[in-house]
C-alpha cells in the first residue's frame, strides 16, 4: 500500500509539473511521461479512435522555434514514415501543440536496450551479436531510402514488450532536424568541462551523442551509411565488454578519443568472444570510413555468418511419458501432436491403412509436424483407396517383394493429394505424371492447371481464388507437403522460389519449400525443406525415411524475415556445388558459408510446407526456373 501511494504521488507531482498530462491534443490523449532528451520529451498517449497506444514525440519550443524548423521537420518527417521495416518503430502522424510540434509513433512497451545494460557486465555473446544483427538490417533499410540515422545508441533501440529478442530502432532522421548548422569543417567549440552523455542540440554544436560520433561526425565532414556502421560498432563493443568504448569522463577527451585512440581489442576485455565477432567490431570501429564496412548490410553479412555459428546448437529431443507428446527446444517450435497410430479422424478408414500408419506420407498430405516428432513413426499415413469408392479389405497376406513394389507406386501415384471418397477435396483432373523431367513454370495460381491440392483433408483445407493458394490447418499440430500434381521431378540444376505469407497461428509455426520429396515404398517420404517462422528463425532440414526427427541441416536466424501479415519470398537455388538459399533478396548463412553440401538425395518432386495448429498462409506465386 505505502508503494503504491509513493507511485501514486509521484504520478500526481509529475502532473503538476508537465501541463500536458491529461490533456487531449486531437485524438490523442497524453496520459504519461516516457522520457527526456535535451530536444524533446517523449510521452504515452492513447488514440482515442483507433483504441490503441502510441509513444509521442513533442519537440521542445527551443528548438521548434529554429529557422525553418517547420519546414525541415514536415520533410524528414513525411520521409521516416516512409520506413516500413520489422526493426523500426513506425511513425504514424505528425502534428502542433501550440508552438511545439509532435510526433506519435509505434509504442513498443519494453523499454530500452539501454535498461538491459549493467556496468562491467556483458550480454551473452549471440545475444549481442543477433541484436546488433536486427539494428544493421533495419539501418540498411534506411540507407536504401536516403536516411542516415546520426544517433544510433542503445537508448534508441527498444525491445519488443512480447518478444525480449526482437529489437526496434527509433529516432530515425531526428537528429538531422537539428542541424542546421552550415560550419566548415572542424571541431564545434565545446567545454572542456562538458559532460559525456547529452545530446548535442545548439546551432553551433555538433549534432549526436558524443559516446556513440563517428570521427567524420565530430569534424564536421558529410556523413553517411559507414557513420551509422561505426555508431553500431560502439554499441556492440559495449554489448561484448560491458564497459564503453573510452573511459573518459570530459567531452572534449572523448572526441581525441575517437578521432585518434585506438581502443582495446573486445577480445582482451572479454576471453568468451570468438575471433572473427571480435574482427568484425573492430572494423566497424575504423578511424577512417574507407576502411570500415562500406555498408550496415555487408556488417550484417559478417554478423549473420557468425552469429548463425555461435548460435546455441539444437539439443536433442527429449520424450514425454505420453508418447504422442515431445519437448524440442524452444528455438524451433515446442506443441503436442496426434499419436501416429490415430486415424479415427480420416474418412474412410480401413485396417489397411492401418497396417500403412508408420509410412509417412509424400506427395501432399500429414507428415510428422515439423519439430515436434513422435518417439516412434511419423504421424499416420491413411491413403486413398486407389480406386472407386468402396472400402479397401485388410490386408492378412505376408508381404511380399512383388506387393511391396504395388504398395510403392501406390504411394506414388495415389497418395494423400488425392482425398478420400466422400471427402470434400477434389480429385486432380488427371493423374499425376512424375517420368517427365519438370519444365519451368510460373504458378500464378490463376486456376489450378497444375493440379494442387483442393478441398478438405485430414486437417487441412485448401483453396485457389483470388490468384491465391490458400492453406489452413484445424487444432491438430501437423505438417503438410502440398505439391503441383502435374509437375514431374526436378532436374539437376533449378531455381525455387516461394512467396508466401503467415495469416494467421503462432509466430513459431514453420512454413516454406521443399524439393526432392520423393517417397520410399512403405518407409515413408525423403525431402529437403526450407523452412522459416515468422519470429525469424530459418532452418533447413532434410526429411529421411523411417526418422521420426527431420535431420536440420542448418539453422539460424534472421531479422529479414517479416513476420504475419507480411509477405516473404524464399528461394532454393540448387546447383552441382550445392544449396544456397534468399529469404527476401538476402542470401542466409548455411554450413560453409553461405552453401550448403548434401548428396543425399538428388531426385524427386517441388512443393511447401505448412505445419502448426490453426494456422493459416497465403501462397501467391511459385516459380521454377531452369537452365
Amino acid at each position: 500500500m505505502e508503494r503504491e501511494a509513493s507511485e501514486q504521488a509521484e504520478r500526481i507531482r509529475v502532473m503538476e509539473q508537465d501541463s500536458l498530462i491529461g490533456q487531449q491534443v486531437g485524438t490523442y490523449l497524453i496520459q504519461s511521461r516516457l522520457g527526456e532528451g535535451g530536444m524533446a520529451r517523449v510521452y504515452k498517449a492513447y488514440h482515442t479512435r483507433l483504441r490503441r497506444e502510441v509513444a509521442m514525440k513533442v519537440i521542445s519550443e527551443q528548438v521548434a522555434n529554429q529557422t525553418d524548423f517547420q519546414i525541415r521537420f514536415e520533410r524528414e518527417a513525411q520521409l521516416i514514415a516512409s520506413l516500413e521495416h520489422s526493426n523500426i518503430v513506425a511513425v504514424y502522424d505528425f502534428g502542433e501543440i501550440g508552438a511545439r510540434t509532435y510526433l506519435t509513433m509505434q509504442y513498443v512497451g519494453g523499454g530500452s536496450l539501454r535498461d538491459q545494460l549493467r556496468p562491467g557486465q556483458p550480454l551473452e555473446v549471440s545475444r549481442a551479436a543477433r541484436y546488433m544483427l536486427q539494428m544493421a538490417r533495419a539501418l540498411h533499410h534506411a540507407h536504401l531510402r536516403g536516411i542516415v540515422h546520426r544517433d544510433v545508441k542503445p537508448q534508441n533501440m527498444l525491445v519488443s514488450a512480447n518478444d525480449p529478442n526482437h529489437l526496434l530502432l527509433s529516432d530515425f532522421g531526428i537528429a538531422k532536424l537539428f542541424d542546421n548548422s552550415d560550419r566548415p569543417d572542424g571541431i564545434a567549440p565545446l567545454s572542456g568541462a562538458s559532460p559525456v552523455d547529452p545530446m548535442l542540440t545548439s546551432a553551433d554544436q555538433i549534432v549526436g551523442t558524443a559516446g556513440y560520433m563517428a570521427p567524420e561526425q565530430i569534424l564536421r565532414k558529410p556523413v553517411d551509411a559507414r557513420t551509422d556502421v561505426y555508431a553500431l560498432g560502439v554499441v556492440l563493443y559495449l554489448l561484448l565488454t560491458g564497459q564503453a568504448l573510452f573511459q573518459v569522463s570530459v567531452m572534449r577527451d572523448l572526441f581525441y578519443h575517437h578521432l585518434y585512440i585506438s581502443p582495446v581489442p573486445v577480445g582482451e576485455l572479454n576471453s568468451d568472444i570468438p575471433e572473427e565477432l571480435s574482427q568484425i567490431t573492430m572494423k566497424a570501429l575504423e578511424k577512417t570510413p574507407e576502411r570500415r564496412f562500406q555498408s550496415t548490410e555487408l556488417l550484417a553479412q559478417a554478423l549473420d555468418a557468425v552469429t548463425a555459428r555461435i548460435t546455441r546448437p539444437l539439443d536433442a529431443p527429449t520424450f514425454d511419458q505420453d508418447t504422442t507428446r515431445v519437448r524440442f527446444p524452444s528455438n524451433i517450435t515446442s506443441a503436442s501432436v496426434r499419436s501416429p497410430l490415430s486415424t479415427s479422424s480420416l474418412p474412410g478408414q480401413t485396417p489397411v491403412l492401418a497396417q500403412l500408419s508408420s509410412q509417412e506420407p509424400v506427395e501432399g498430405m500429414a507428415a510428422t509436424p515439423l519439430n515436434t516428432p513422435t518417439h516412434s513413426t511419423p504421424a499416420g499415413l491413411a491413403l486413398p483407396t486407389p480406386v472407386g469408392p468402396g472400402p479397401v479389405a485388410p490386408l492378412n497376406v505376408k508381404m511380399s517383394m512383388v506387393l511391396a513394389c504395388i504398395l510403392f507406386v501406390i504411394v506414388l501415384v495415389v497418395t494423400k493429394v488425392f482425398p478420400l471418397p466422400g471427402s470434400n477435396a477434389r480429385l486432380p483432373a488427371s493423374p499425376i505424371t512424375t517420368a517427365t523431367t519438370a519444365k519451368a513454370f510460373v504458378e500464378g495460381f490463376h486456376d489450378n492447371s497444375r493440379n494442387w491440392l483442393e478441398g478438405d483433408l485430414n486437417g487441412l483445407h485448401a483453396v485457389i481464388a483470388h490468384n491465391t493458394y490458400t492453406l489452413t490447418t484445424d487444432k491438430t499440430n501437423t505438417t503438410y507437403f502440398p505439391y503441383p500434381g502435374t509437375v514431374g521431378p526436378l532436374p539437376a540444376n533449378f531455381t525455387l522460389t516461394v512467396q508466401i505469407t503467415q495469416d494467421a497461428g503462432a509466430t513459431n509455426s514453420a512454413y516454406g519449400l521443399v524439393f526432392y520429396l520423393t517417397a520410399n515404398g512403405n518407409q515413408g517420404k525423403s525431402c529437403y525443406a526450407f523452412i522459416i517462422e515468422s519470429n525469424g528463425i530459418y532452418a533447413t532440414l532434410r526429411y529421411d525415411p523411417n526418422t521420426p526427427v527431420p535431420a536440420v541441416l542448418w539453422q539460424g536466424q534472421l531479422s529479414a524475415i517479416q513476420g504475419l501479415h507480411h509477405s516473404n519470398t524464399l528461394q532454393a537455388s540448387i546447383r552441382d556445388d550445392g544449396f544456397q538459399f534468399i529469404i527476401n533478396g538476402q542470401r542466409v548463412s548455411q554450413k560453409s558459408g553461405v552453401t550448403l553440401r548434401d548428396q543425399t538425395y538428388s531426385t524427386g518432386l517441388s512443393g511447401l510446407l505448412v505445419a502448426g495448429p490453426d494456422t493459416g498462409f497465403s501462397v501467391t506465386h511459385v516459380t521454377l526456373a531452369t537452365p
